[in-house]
């Protein structure tokens, strides 16, 4: 029975190729951007979950009540967190502390390379199931000069994963011992490393690593069976040395940090999930669009099937069997569709692995892969053919046999046209989404900061510049293609460290605030082009060490008049303000400016900032490369642009960006394929009066005309309804940003008149089509 199903419905689709055609490209692509963005959110929700231990893993978090009673929260915590919980807390069956490291410099005889990594303490892959090929999980950093590597790692320098025993030398001042090899890292996995050494290695001769003020470590805790995480959280909470610098910590699934990793006064409120929802929703709709098109021409050609369904009644098939026929001829559509969607996917694929940064494929040898692509199709197929199938198996078969002609009632017709108007809201409202998100990233990216990113070079000053980092400076002011060159402990246009020990006379004991220091190294202001306002910039001698430059915010927030000489108090001593500068954009746009401290302390930076002359951006290069390789020989030199290094700020809404492109692009092309479809058969159904019209003397352009209201004028209703939907997403959207565009009204004009032309471009096609026939030959055949 069900064989004689799809027998045929293959031969009805046959008989009707256009209609056929429309709809297997619309259901294509619908299926095809569904089918990549599944395999997208399936990796998504795997981010670590892989851990043996997973139910029981935890991330120690901070809400610091440094600015204010609403907390900020940290997803770091202090270092002697970790050993404290190990030791005191009989919940907690261990705890780990790591943080990561600037790339280090290995090398093993001739191969010489920099590899990225981390420090952590020696429960680690006790914690974490990171699974060694090679040395003990329990012993592997329990030695100082011992060191995990990765099997990449291994084959890399000793061309086998047997190197345990094996000496790399770091920096090329210290030799350290293999002491166990890594499996490969799983791509869902956030913590990642190429190389592990034991924290203690971090930690000497840094004594500030140690202290309770010091929040900026990532702390991990194995909780016993049956332990309760709020009951942990109370206890930490108890922790004096903790209270003392206002951090509050709590415990936080490490399954959900990938997700759900953003936290607004202290509460989650989102993250990466908003990502996957709406990335989700999208590719839904747009199946449903595809599927909808289906539904309108299946019940705008109801007339053409009424006898067949008539017929099929009186020799005996009852409701059941005709809905089985229809849904069969839905089902076998989109199974051919979803043929066609798995070998565009696959081509598709290597694009939409960049856009993502991703190694997706697909498993044609996994029966999940086939057994959700047989689910999506059945599922897609029922959608689009349930609606036609009860509705077209309806008809009654004495009337229809009687000659009388089928007309498809009001209900039917307003739900056609109801679906064309949802079709092109969604539409239009996703070209509006596509403006306004490229308004704002092109915004975010072009905005005066306050301070200059145009060709400003970074160069880390690791290995033997570590100890020569002014003399580094000076030899490169030498140079005619260098402008100006300073030294800095932090990005300049990401500073993420801060701190709430500034004091001040007159301040309120009881006050907190929250102020991000950077340290600086000679002539920072003008290397960065920032405007001083009041005071003067550092000068190159010990005193100005115990002094201080403080933004316009800082000194709004402490409330002074005359700031330059107010004697203050940081976290590292009692100095001056020596000068005010300019406000400028010390992290994204998404936050509001925080108060800036900058300090003089030449001996904590690691980071050159270099301007080069206008024009000799690679004379420059060459330069600096020239310099660094002279006073840091072995040491392969690398470099970035601030501006590169800026815009990594914004990847998230780029992506955004781009997937709107595309998306909208998509729901425009299969809703104009419908339009197509249903202007195709209006044309078909009306031939006779339009070959009376032609000969009674009407023009193409009133035949046209009277093909396209009724289309046109859906659109524009879609247009009407989509505006505000399209304002209130984007309103929300742009929330996110403590800096964002106004939404202006010629958006809305622009995306709805794009919608209106592409409308009456695709409608016109096929009316001019209609209107040029030979009225003789339609009249005649009707």
């Amino acid at each position: 029975m069900f064989l004689n199903y799809f027998k045929v419905a293959f031969r009805n689709l046959m008989k009707h190729k256009v209609f056929t055609g429309i709809n297997i490209i619309g259901l294509t692509l619908g299926l095809t951007f569904t089918l990549l963005i599944s395999l997208w959110v399936k990796e998504e929700l795997s981010y670590n979950r892989f851990h043996a231990n997973g139910d029981h893993l935890y991330k120690v978090m901070c809400n610091l009540y440094w600015s204010g009673d609403e907390p900020t929260t940290s997803t770091n915590s202090p270092g002697p967190l970790a050993p404290k919980l190990e030791e005191e807390f009989p919940e907690v069956v261990r705890a780990v502390k790591t943080t990561y490291s600037n790339d280090e410099l290995f090398t093993v005889g001739k191969i010489i390379g920099k590899e990225s990594g981390f420090y952590a303490s020696p429960g680690f892959f006790e914690l974490f199931t990171f699974p060694l090929l090679a040395g003990d999980a329990g012993s592997a950093l329990s030695e100082p000069n011992s060191i995990v590597i990765s099997e990449d790692l291994a084959n890399k320098y000793f061309h086998t994963a047997d190197a345990v025993g094996k000496t790399i030398r770091m920096n090329q001042d210290e030799e350290v011992t293999v002491s166990g090899v890594a499996r490969e890292i799983p791509s869902n996995s956030t913590i990642r490393f190429s190389w592990i050494r034991p924290f203690s290695v971090f930690e000497k001769g840094k004594d500030w690593a140690k202290t309770w003020g010091n929040i900026s470590f990532d702390t991990y805790v194995q909780l016993a069976d049956g332990a309760d995480p709020k009951a942990v959280d109370k206890k930490m909470a108890a922790i004096e040395q903790l209270k003392e610098h206002k951090a509050e910590p709590f415990l936080y699934p490490f399954g959900d940090t990938y997700l759900y990793s953003r936290f607004t006064n202290g509460k989650q409120d989102g993250g990466r999930i908003d990502h996957l929802r709406l990335f989700s929703a999208i590719a839904g709709f747009v199946l449903l669009l595809a599927c909808i098109n289906f539904i309108n021409l299946a019940t705008a050609r109801a007339g053409q099937r009424a006898r067949e369904t008539g017929i099929r009644k009186v020799v005996g098939a009852n409701r059941g069997v005709l809905v089985g026929h229809f849904i069969a001829e839905a089902v076998l559509t989109t199974a051919l569709a979803t043929g066609f969607a798995v070998v565009l996917a696959e081509f598709a694929l290597s694009g939409f692995n960049q856009l993502f940064d991703k190694t997706l494929r697909m498993d044609y040898g996994s029966p999940y892969f086939w057994g959700g692509a047989l689910g999506l199709c059945l599922f897609t197929g029922l959608l689009a053919g349930i609606y036609p199938a009860i509705f077209l198996s309806a008809f009654k078969p004495v009337r229809v046999l009687k000659g009388e002609v089928f007309k498809a009632g009001k209900g039917s017709n307003m739900l056609r046209k109801g679906l064309v108007v949802f079709q092109f809201t969604l539409s239009i409202a996703l070209i509006i989404g596509v403006i306004v998100v490229n308004q704002q990233v092109h915004y975010v990216k072009n905005k005066n900061l306050g301070i200059d990113r145009k060709d400003m070079i970074y160069v880390i000053m690791e290995g033997a510049l570590g100890e020569k980092q002014e003399l580094f400076r000076q030899e490169l002011l030498k140079s005619s293609a260098i402008q100006a060159a300073t030294l800095t402990g932090d990005d300049p246009l990401n500073i993420e460290s801060s701190s709430g020990d500034l004091t001040w006379p007159g301040k309120d004991p009881n006050r907190s605030t929250s102020v991000s220091p950077m340290f600086v190294g000679n002539d920072f202001i003008k290397t960065m082009g920032i405007e001083l306002l009041a005071g003067r910039d550092f000068k190159s001698f010990p005193a100005d060490s115990a002094n201080y430059i403080v933004n316009e915010t800082a000194v709004s927030m402490m409330g002074l008049e005359n700031p330059v000489g107010t004697e203050v108090e940081f976290w590292m001593g009692k100095g001056q303000i020596i000068g005010v500068v300019k406000d400028y954009h010390l992290k994204s746009l998404h936050e509001a400016i925080t108060p800036m401290v900058l300090a003089y302390y030449p001996g904590n930076t690691y980071l050159a900032c270099i301007k080069p002359a206008a024009g000799k951006t690679d004379e420059a290069i060459d330069q600096i490369g020239a310099v660094f390789k002279d006073l840091n020989p072995g040491y392969p030199f690398d470099y970035i642009f601030a501006d590169d290094q800026f815009a990594k700020q914004y990847k998230a809404e780029t992506l955004t960006g781009k997937l709107a492109n595309w998306f909208a692009g998509i729901a425009v092309v299969i809703s104009c394929l419908g339009l197509l479809g249903l202007v195709i058969y209006a044309a078909e159904r009306r031939t006779k009066e339009i070959g009376i019209r032609k000969v009674i003397g009407a023009s193409v352009g009133s035949i046209v005309g009277l093909l396209s209201k009724e289309f046109i004028g859906l659109v524009a209703v879609a247009v009407v309804i989509a505006s505000p939907l399209a304002w209130w997403a984007m309103h929300n959207w742009l929330q996110g940003f403590a800096y964002r565009i106004n939404i202006s009204w010629w958006v809305f004009a622009l995306a709805g008149l794009a919608a209106l032309l592409i409308a009456f471009a695709t409608v016109s096609f096929q009316s001019i089509k209609a209107a040029l026939a030979n009225p003789i030959r339609s009249l005649r055949n009707e």
